[in-house]
Protein backbone atom coordinates (compact mmCIF):
# COMPACT_ATOMS: atom_id res chain seq x y z
CA UNK A 1 0.00 0.00 0.00
CA UNK A 2 1.15 3.67 -0.92
CA UNK A 3 1.63 6.02 2.50
CA UNK A 4 2.75 8.90 0.46
CA UNK A 5 5.02 9.87 -2.76
CA UNK A 6 7.53 13.39 -2.71
CA UNK A 7 8.90 14.85 -6.09
CA UNK A 8 11.23 17.60 -5.64
CA UNK A 9 12.52 19.76 -9.42
CA UNK A 10 10.47 17.57 -11.63
CA UNK A 11 8.43 19.14 -14.44
CA UNK A 12 6.34 21.87 -13.13
CA UNK A 13 6.72 20.68 -9.50
CA UNK A 14 10.22 22.92 -8.39
CA UNK A 15 10.28 22.62 -4.29
CA UNK A 16 9.37 19.58 -2.79
CA UNK A 17 5.90 18.24 -2.47
CA UNK A 18 4.00 15.65 -1.25
CA UNK A 19 1.38 13.36 -2.07
CA UNK A 20 -0.18 11.49 0.90
CA UNK A 21 -2.67 8.54 1.32
CA UNK A 22 -2.57 8.97 5.46
CA UNK A 23 -6.11 9.95 6.79
CA UNK A 24 -6.73 12.96 9.27
CA UNK A 25 -8.12 11.71 12.21
CA UNK A 26 -9.90 14.76 12.65
CA UNK A 27 -12.02 13.96 9.75
CA UNK A 28 -14.37 10.97 10.85
CA UNK A 29 -16.25 10.59 7.96
CA UNK A 30 -16.46 8.07 5.55
CA UNK A 31 -15.21 5.32 7.95
CA UNK A 32 -15.68 2.93 4.89
CA UNK A 33 -13.27 5.29 2.71
CA UNK A 34 -10.31 3.69 5.26
CA UNK A 35 -7.59 1.14 5.70
CA UNK A 36 -7.23 0.65 9.50
CA UNK A 37 -3.35 -0.20 10.50
CA UNK A 38 -2.49 -1.75 13.49
CA UNK A 39 -0.34 1.27 14.64
CA UNK A 40 -3.64 3.49 14.86
CA UNK A 41 -2.60 4.90 11.57
CA UNK A 42 -5.54 4.64 8.82
CA UNK A 43 -5.33 4.86 5.19
CA UNK A 44 -7.60 6.55 2.07
CA UNK A 45 -8.51 3.87 -0.14
CA UNK A 46 -8.88 6.50 -3.03
CA UNK A 47 -7.85 10.25 -3.62
CA UNK A 48 -8.57 12.71 -6.47
CA UNK A 49 -6.39 15.31 -8.25
CA UNK A 50 -7.88 18.97 -9.46
CA UNK A 51 -7.24 21.64 -11.07
CA UNK A 52 -7.09 23.78 -13.84
CA UNK A 53 -5.23 23.07 -17.11
CA UNK A 54 -0.92 23.30 -17.23
CA UNK A 55 -1.04 23.24 -13.01
CA UNK A 56 0.79 20.13 -12.88
CA UNK A 57 -2.08 17.36 -12.30
CA UNK A 58 -0.77 15.31 -14.81
CA UNK A 59 3.17 15.58 -13.89
CA UNK A 60 2.25 14.17 -10.38
CA UNK A 61 1.47 11.00 -12.47
CA UNK A 62 4.32 11.37 -14.53
CA UNK A 63 6.80 11.56 -11.88
CA UNK A 64 5.47 8.14 -10.67
CA UNK A 65 5.75 6.53 -14.19
CA UNK A 66 9.29 8.16 -14.25
CA UNK A 67 10.27 6.47 -10.73
CA UNK A 68 8.46 3.03 -12.05
CA UNK A 69 10.28 3.22 -15.00
CA UNK A 70 13.36 3.69 -14.33
CA UNK A 71 13.41 1.15 -11.52
CA UNK A 72 12.47 -1.64 -13.84
CA UNK A 73 14.25 -0.93 -16.63
CA UNK A 74 17.63 0.46 -14.80
CA UNK A 75 19.10 -2.58 -14.15
CA UNK A 76 17.60 -4.68 -17.28
CA UNK A 77 16.91 -2.23 -20.44
CA UNK A 78 19.99 0.37 -19.84
CA UNK A 79 23.28 -0.15 -20.41
CA UNK A 80 26.34 2.45 -19.70
CA UNK A 81 25.93 5.69 -21.14
CA UNK A 82 22.20 5.45 -21.92
CA UNK A 83 20.02 8.48 -21.31
CA UNK A 84 17.89 8.15 -17.85
CA UNK A 85 14.52 8.77 -19.27
CA UNK A 86 11.83 10.70 -18.23
CA UNK A 87 13.77 13.38 -15.90
CA UNK A 88 12.58 16.65 -16.34
CA UNK A 89 13.96 19.58 -14.29
CA UNK A 90 11.93 22.27 -13.67
CA UNK A 91 12.85 24.91 -16.50
CA UNK A 92 11.42 27.95 -15.38
CA UNK A 93 14.45 28.73 -12.75
CA UNK A 94 17.95 28.93 -13.70
CA UNK A 95 19.56 27.40 -11.27
CA UNK A 96 17.15 24.25 -10.57
CA UNK A 97 17.82 23.65 -14.55
CA UNK A 98 20.90 21.64 -14.15
CA UNK A 99 20.10 20.34 -10.54
CA UNK A 100 18.80 16.96 -10.62
CA UNK A 101 15.19 15.92 -10.06
CA UNK A 102 14.41 13.81 -6.65
CA UNK A 103 11.50 11.08 -6.52
CA UNK A 104 10.65 9.36 -3.05
CA UNK A 105 8.45 6.30 -2.78
CA UNK A 106 7.23 5.09 0.99
CA UNK A 107 5.05 1.58 0.78
CA UNK A 108 3.72 -0.45 3.07
CA UNK A 109 4.12 -4.16 2.43
CA UNK A 110 3.14 -7.29 5.04
CA UNK A 111 3.80 -4.76 7.87
CA UNK A 112 7.69 -3.81 6.68
CA UNK A 113 7.58 -0.16 5.72
CA UNK A 114 10.08 1.12 2.80
CA UNK A 115 10.77 4.44 2.65
CA UNK A 116 13.22 4.73 -1.17
CA UNK A 117 14.08 7.40 -3.56
CA UNK A 118 16.61 9.14 -5.61
CA UNK A 119 17.92 12.52 -7.35
CA UNK A 120 19.19 11.90 -10.59
CA UNK A 121 20.28 14.18 -13.93
CA UNK A 122 19.60 12.53 -17.43
CA UNK A 123 23.13 11.19 -17.14
CA UNK A 124 23.72 10.07 -14.08
CA UNK A 125 22.08 9.06 -10.01
CA UNK A 126 23.10 11.51 -7.74
CA UNK A 127 21.66 10.16 -4.48
CA UNK A 128 19.91 6.99 -3.78
CA UNK A 129 18.30 5.96 -0.22
CA UNK A 130 16.38 3.28 1.33
CA UNK A 131 15.35 3.51 5.12
CA UNK A 132 13.30 0.05 5.90
CA UNK A 133 11.37 -0.57 9.46
CA UNK A 134 10.55 -4.70 9.74
CA UNK A 135 7.87 -5.31 11.92
CA UNK A 136 8.59 -4.47 15.06
CA UNK A 137 12.01 -2.93 14.83
CA UNK A 138 13.51 0.11 14.35
CA UNK A 139 13.73 2.00 11.07
CA UNK A 140 17.11 1.75 9.17
CA UNK A 141 19.04 2.63 6.76
CA UNK A 142 20.18 -0.01 3.88
CA UNK A 143 21.34 2.08 0.62
CA UNK A 144 23.12 5.48 1.55
CA UNK A 145 24.90 6.71 -1.99
CA UNK A 146 26.07 10.17 -2.92
CA UNK A 147 28.14 11.75 -5.29
CA UNK A 148 30.53 14.49 -5.06
CA UNK A 149 30.05 16.44 -8.39
CA UNK A 150 33.27 18.37 -7.45
CA UNK A 151 35.07 15.25 -6.90
CA UNK A 152 33.62 12.61 -9.37
CA UNK A 153 33.46 10.07 -6.68
CA UNK A 154 30.31 8.17 -5.39
CA UNK A 155 30.16 7.09 -1.69
CA UNK A 156 28.91 4.05 -0.52
CA UNK A 157 27.02 2.78 2.35
CA UNK A 158 25.03 -0.50 2.48
CA UNK A 159 24.05 -1.25 6.23
CA UNK A 160 21.10 -3.42 7.99
CA UNK A 161 20.10 -6.49 5.42
CA UNK A 162 22.45 -4.93 2.88
CA UNK A 163 25.33 -4.64 4.32
CA UNK A 164 27.16 -8.17 2.78
CA UNK A 165 26.04 -7.17 -0.39
CA UNK A 166 27.88 -3.41 -0.46
CA UNK A 167 30.95 -4.64 -2.90
CA UNK A 168 28.57 -6.59 -5.42
CA UNK A 169 26.20 -3.54 -5.50
CA UNK A 170 29.01 -1.17 -6.08
CA UNK A 171 30.81 -2.83 -8.62
CA UNK A 172 27.83 -3.77 -10.67
CA UNK A 173 26.06 -0.45 -10.34
CA UNK A 174 27.02 1.93 -13.11
CA UNK A 175 26.33 5.79 -12.65
CA UNK A 176 23.51 5.40 -14.90
CA UNK A 177 21.91 2.87 -12.82
CA UNK A 178 20.21 2.04 -9.23
CA UNK A 179 21.65 0.31 -6.93
CA UNK A 180 18.30 -1.08 -5.65
CA UNK A 181 17.29 -2.50 -9.16
CA UNK A 182 20.49 -4.07 -9.47
CA UNK A 183 20.47 -5.70 -6.34
CA UNK A 184 16.89 -6.58 -7.47
CA UNK A 185 18.43 -8.41 -10.42
CA UNK A 186 21.01 -10.04 -8.54
CA UNK A 187 18.44 -11.84 -6.41
CA UNK A 188 19.49 -9.96 -3.19
CA UNK A 189 16.32 -11.21 -1.31
CA UNK A 190 16.09 -8.22 0.84
CA UNK A 191 15.15 -6.01 -2.02
CA UNK A 192 12.72 -8.65 -3.48
CA UNK A 193 9.56 -7.80 -1.64
CA UNK A 194 9.66 -3.90 -2.85
CA UNK A 195 10.66 -4.51 -6.37
CA UNK A 196 7.87 -7.12 -6.85
CA UNK A 197 5.49 -4.46 -5.72
CA UNK A 198 7.22 -2.12 -8.47
CA UNK A 199 6.69 -4.59 -10.91
CA UNK A 200 3.27 -6.46 -10.25
CA UNK A 201 1.19 -4.52 -8.00
CA UNK A 202 1.71 -0.59 -9.37
CA UNK A 203 -0.74 0.25 -12.42
CA UNK A 204 -0.37 3.45 -14.16
CA UNK A 205 -2.34 4.25 -17.32
CA UNK A 206 -3.09 7.61 -18.96
CA UNK A 207 -6.91 7.41 -20.21
CA UNK A 208 -6.32 10.31 -22.73
CA UNK A 209 -4.09 8.32 -24.69
CA UNK A 210 -5.33 5.12 -27.07
CA UNK A 211 -6.19 2.60 -24.94
CA UNK A 212 -5.39 -0.67 -27.06
CA UNK A 213 -1.72 -1.84 -25.55
CA UNK A 214 -4.27 -2.37 -21.94
CA UNK A 215 -6.77 -3.66 -24.41
CA UNK A 216 -4.84 -6.88 -25.29
CA UNK A 217 -3.48 -7.22 -21.72
CA UNK A 218 -7.45 -7.48 -20.72
CA UNK A 219 -8.31 -9.50 -23.65
CA UNK A 220 -5.87 -12.11 -22.98
CA UNK A 221 -6.55 -11.85 -19.32
CA UNK A 222 -10.70 -12.60 -20.47
CA UNK A 223 -9.61 -15.64 -22.39
CA UNK A 224 -7.49 -17.18 -20.36
CA UNK A 225 -9.82 -17.01 -16.93
CA UNK A 226 -13.35 -17.50 -16.73
CA UNK A 227 -13.71 -15.60 -13.52
CA UNK A 228 -12.16 -12.48 -14.79
CA UNK A 229 -14.30 -12.38 -17.79
CA UNK A 230 -17.41 -12.98 -15.57
CA UNK A 231 -16.05 -9.94 -13.62
CA UNK A 232 -15.21 -7.74 -17.37
CA UNK A 233 -19.22 -9.73 -18.77
CA UNK A 234 -20.79 -7.57 -15.55
CA UNK A 235 -19.02 -4.84 -15.81
CA UNK A 236 -19.73 -4.03 -19.11
CA UNK A 237 -23.02 -4.84 -18.31
CA UNK A 238 -24.04 -3.17 -15.34
CA UNK A 239 -22.01 0.31 -17.16
CA UNK A 240 -25.41 0.17 -19.11
CA UNK A 241 -23.32 -0.24 -22.33
CA UNK A 242 -26.02 -2.62 -24.09
CA UNK A 243 -23.46 -4.95 -24.10
CA UNK A 244 -24.59 -9.05 -22.95
CA UNK A 245 -21.46 -10.98 -23.65
CA UNK A 246 -17.91 -11.12 -24.61
CA UNK A 247 -16.08 -13.00 -27.58
CA UNK A 248 -12.49 -13.29 -27.47
CA UNK A 249 -10.79 -15.25 -30.07
CA UNK A 250 -6.84 -15.26 -30.75
CA UNK A 251 -5.45 -13.89 -33.88
CA UNK A 252 -1.82 -13.14 -35.78
CA UNK A 253 -0.67 -10.18 -33.84
CA UNK A 254 0.48 -8.31 -37.11
CA UNK A 255 -2.68 -8.68 -39.74
CA UNK A 256 -3.89 -5.85 -41.37
CA UNK A 257 -4.27 -2.52 -39.35
CA UNK A 258 -7.68 -2.15 -37.68
CA UNK A 259 -9.19 1.17 -39.85
CA UNK A 260 -9.88 3.37 -36.75
CA UNK A 261 -6.16 2.30 -35.78
CA UNK A 262 -3.65 4.91 -36.02
CA UNK A 263 -1.09 4.05 -38.45
CA UNK A 264 1.78 5.63 -36.00
CA UNK A 265 0.10 3.58 -33.42
CA UNK A 266 0.21 0.22 -35.52
CA UNK A 267 3.61 0.56 -36.37
CA UNK A 268 4.21 1.06 -32.42
CA UNK A 269 2.24 -1.84 -31.71
CA UNK A 270 4.28 -4.27 -34.29
CA UNK A 271 7.44 -2.70 -32.82
CA UNK A 272 6.17 -3.47 -29.82
CA UNK A 273 5.33 -7.38 -30.77
CA UNK A 274 8.21 -7.84 -32.15
CA UNK A 275 7.27 -11.59 -33.23
CA UNK A 276 5.55 -11.95 -36.81
CA UNK A 277 3.82 -15.30 -35.33
CA UNK A 278 2.77 -13.65 -31.84
CA UNK A 279 -0.56 -13.79 -31.09
CA UNK A 280 -2.99 -10.89 -30.53
CA UNK A 281 -6.39 -10.93 -29.47
CA UNK A 282 -9.97 -9.52 -30.98
CA UNK A 283 -12.85 -8.67 -29.16
CA UNK A 284 -15.94 -8.46 -30.42
CA UNK A 285 -19.12 -7.69 -27.98
CA UNK A 286 -22.63 -9.37 -27.89
CA UNK A 287 -25.59 -7.03 -27.81
CA UNK A 288 -29.35 -8.13 -28.22
CA UNK A 289 -31.56 -7.79 -31.49
CA UNK A 290 -34.75 -5.74 -29.31
CA UNK A 291 -37.46 -7.96 -31.35
CA UNK A 292 -35.59 -11.49 -30.52
CA UNK A 293 -33.49 -13.12 -28.16
CA UNK A 294 -30.79 -13.59 -30.99
CA UNK A 295 -27.45 -11.41 -30.36
CA UNK A 296 -25.74 -9.72 -33.19
CA UNK A 297 -21.52 -8.58 -32.59
CA UNK A 298 -20.08 -5.21 -32.84
CA UNK A 299 -16.00 -5.04 -32.83
CA UNK A 300 -14.91 -3.57 -29.55
CA UNK A 301 -12.09 -1.44 -31.79
CA UNK A 302 -14.20 -0.45 -34.96
CA UNK A 303 -17.45 -0.60 -33.47
CA UNK A 304 -17.60 0.46 -30.02
CA UNK A 305 -17.50 4.16 -28.33
CA UNK A 306 -14.14 5.11 -27.27
CA UNK A 307 -15.44 5.14 -23.20
CA UNK A 308 -16.85 1.53 -23.69
CA UNK A 309 -12.42 0.51 -25.25
CA UNK A 310 -11.70 2.52 -22.30
CA UNK A 311 -14.01 1.08 -19.11
CA UNK A 312 -12.83 -2.45 -21.41
CA UNK A 313 -9.35 -1.86 -21.07
CA UNK A 314 -9.80 -0.63 -17.34
CA UNK A 315 -11.34 -4.19 -16.20
CA UNK A 316 -8.20 -5.93 -15.80
CA UNK A 317 -6.50 -3.64 -13.59
CA UNK A 318 -9.62 -2.80 -11.51
CA UNK A 319 -10.37 -6.62 -11.22
CA UNK A 320 -6.17 -7.52 -9.90
CA UNK A 321 -6.09 -4.27 -8.28
CA UNK A 322 -9.56 -5.49 -5.82
CA UNK A 323 -8.15 -9.24 -6.34
CA UNK A 324 -4.58 -8.06 -4.59
CA UNK A 325 -4.27 -4.58 -3.13
CA UNK A 326 -2.55 -3.10 -5.40
CA UNK A 327 -2.63 0.74 -6.36
CA UNK A 328 -4.25 1.94 -9.78
CA UNK A 329 -3.03 5.08 -10.55
CA UNK A 330 -5.21 6.90 -13.55
CA UNK A 331 -4.37 9.77 -15.09
CA UNK A 332 -7.88 11.64 -17.07
CA UNK A 333 -10.41 8.89 -15.49
CA UNK A 334 -13.26 10.84 -16.87
CA UNK A 335 -11.66 10.15 -20.29
CA UNK A 336 -14.88 9.79 -22.91
CA UNK A 337 -16.78 8.41 -20.28
CA UNK A 338 -20.18 9.62 -18.40
CA UNK A 339 -19.49 11.20 -15.02
CA UNK A 340 -21.60 8.62 -13.13
CA UNK A 341 -19.64 5.77 -14.74
CA UNK A 342 -16.41 7.55 -12.99
CA UNK A 343 -18.33 8.10 -9.76
CA UNK A 344 -18.93 3.84 -9.69
CA UNK A 345 -15.89 3.26 -10.10
CA UNK A 346 -14.79 5.96 -7.17
CA UNK A 347 -17.36 3.82 -5.39
CA UNK A 348 -15.93 0.58 -6.06
CA UNK A 349 -12.93 1.41 -4.71
CA UNK A 350 -14.48 2.88 -1.63
CA UNK A 351 -16.63 -0.55 -1.10
CA UNK A 352 -15.82 -2.42 1.86
CA UNK A 353 -17.52 -5.23 -0.10
CA UNK A 354 -15.47 -5.02 -3.34
CA UNK A 355 -12.82 -3.83 -1.35
CA UNK A 356 -11.02 -6.24 0.99
CA UNK A 357 -7.42 -6.38 0.61
CA UNK A 358 -6.36 -2.66 1.01
CA UNK A 359 -6.19 -1.65 -3.00
CA UNK A 360 -5.94 2.11 -3.43
CA UNK A 361 -7.29 4.12 -6.46
CA UNK A 362 -5.00 7.44 -7.13
CA UNK A 363 -7.11 9.36 -10.42
CA UNK A 364 -6.80 12.88 -12.21
CA UNK A 365 -10.00 14.20 -13.12
CA UNK A 366 -11.58 17.47 -14.23
CA UNK A 367 -15.01 15.92 -13.32
CA UNK A 368 -16.24 18.07 -10.28
CA UNK A 369 -19.24 16.26 -9.73
CA UNK A 370 -17.40 14.08 -8.08
CA UNK A 371 -16.01 16.61 -5.72
CA UNK A 372 -19.13 15.68 -3.26
CA UNK A 373 -18.73 14.83 0.49
CA UNK A 374 -21.14 12.15 -0.17
CA UNK A 375 -18.22 10.35 -1.77
CA UNK A 376 -15.31 11.38 -0.15
CA UNK A 377 -13.62 12.90 2.64
CA UNK A 378 -12.33 16.17 2.41
CA UNK A 379 -8.77 14.88 2.59
CA UNK A 380 -9.27 12.38 -0.38
CA UNK A 381 -9.66 15.80 -2.74
CA UNK A 382 -6.36 17.03 -3.86
CA UNK A 383 -5.69 20.38 -5.78
CA UNK A 384 -2.93 21.67 -7.72
CA UNK A 385 -2.21 25.19 -8.36
CA UNK A 386 -0.18 27.08 -10.32
CA UNK A 387 2.38 29.68 -8.36
CA UNK A 388 3.59 32.88 -9.89
CA UNK A 389 6.41 31.58 -10.48
CA UNK A 390 5.11 28.55 -12.75
CA UNK A 391 5.63 25.95 -10.67
CA UNK A 392 3.31 23.65 -8.88
CA UNK A 393 1.92 24.09 -5.37
CA UNK A 394 -0.39 20.23 -3.98
CA UNK A 395 -2.39 20.24 -1.31
CA UNK A 396 -5.50 18.47 -0.27
CA UNK A 397 -8.69 20.08 0.77
CA UNK A 398 -8.40 19.55 4.05
CA UNK A 399 -5.66 21.43 4.76
CA UNK A 400 -8.01 24.80 4.11
CA UNK A 401 -9.59 25.51 7.16
CA UNK A 402 -12.79 26.61 5.68
CA UNK A 403 -14.60 23.28 4.48
CA UNK A 404 -16.74 22.16 6.98
CA UNK A 405 -18.93 19.20 6.98
CA UNK A 406 -21.83 19.06 4.24
CA UNK A 407 -20.28 22.15 2.64
CA UNK A 408 -21.33 22.15 -1.23
CA UNK A 409 -17.98 21.38 -2.11
CA UNK A 410 -18.28 21.43 -6.09
CA UNK A 411 -20.04 24.80 -5.85
CA UNK A 412 -17.16 26.66 -3.98
CA UNK A 413 -14.74 24.35 -6.04
CA UNK A 414 -16.02 26.32 -9.37
CA UNK A 415 -16.54 29.46 -7.48
CA UNK A 416 -12.71 29.71 -6.85
CA UNK A 417 -13.13 29.45 -2.60
CA UNK A 418 -10.43 26.48 -2.51
CA UNK A 419 -8.35 28.19 -5.62
CA UNK A 420 -7.07 25.36 -8.06
CA UNK A 421 -9.17 27.13 -10.75
CA UNK A 422 -7.96 28.60 -13.92
CA UNK A 423 -8.12 32.75 -13.95
CA UNK A 424 -8.61 33.52 -17.79
CA UNK A 425 -7.23 36.37 -19.65
CA UNK A 426 -9.16 39.16 -22.05
CA UNK A 427 -9.83 36.48 -24.28
CA UNK A 428 -12.51 34.84 -22.45
CA UNK A 429 -13.61 37.90 -19.51
CA UNK A 430 -13.44 40.80 -22.05
CA UNK A 431 -15.37 39.78 -25.20
CA UNK A 432 -18.97 40.18 -25.25
CA UNK A 433 -20.73 38.33 -28.04
CA UNK A 434 -24.25 39.23 -29.31
CA UNK A 435 -27.20 37.71 -31.55
CA UNK A 436 -28.08 40.21 -33.56
CA UNK A 437 -31.48 39.59 -34.69
CA UNK A 438 -32.09 38.95 -38.41
CA UNK A 439 -34.12 41.65 -40.30
CA UNK A 440 -37.32 40.42 -41.44
CA UNK A 441 -38.34 42.12 -44.73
Amino acid sequence: MLIEFKVANFRSFHDEQTFTFVASKQDTSHPENLIPLEDGVDLLKSAAIYGPNASGKSNLIKAMWAMEGFVLRSATKMSLGDLIRRMAPFRLDSQSQDEPSQLEITVLLDGNTYIYGFSATTDRVHEEWLYVRLAGKRISKWIDRTYDASTGETSWKCLGELKKEEKLLRKRTRDNGLAFSRGAELNVEALEPLYRWFKRNFWLHDLSKSPMFIVQTTARRAKEDKNFRSFVEALMSDADTGISGLNVQEQPALKARPKNMPENLYAALKDFIGDEDATSYAVSTKHYISDTDATVEFDLVDDESNGTQRLFALAWPIFSALEDGDLLVIDELDCSMHPLLTRKIVELFNSEEANKKGAQLLFVTHDSSIMDSNILRRDQIWLTEKRQDGSTDLYSLFDIKSPRKNEALEKNYLSGKYGAIPIFGPVFEDLEFTLEEESVE
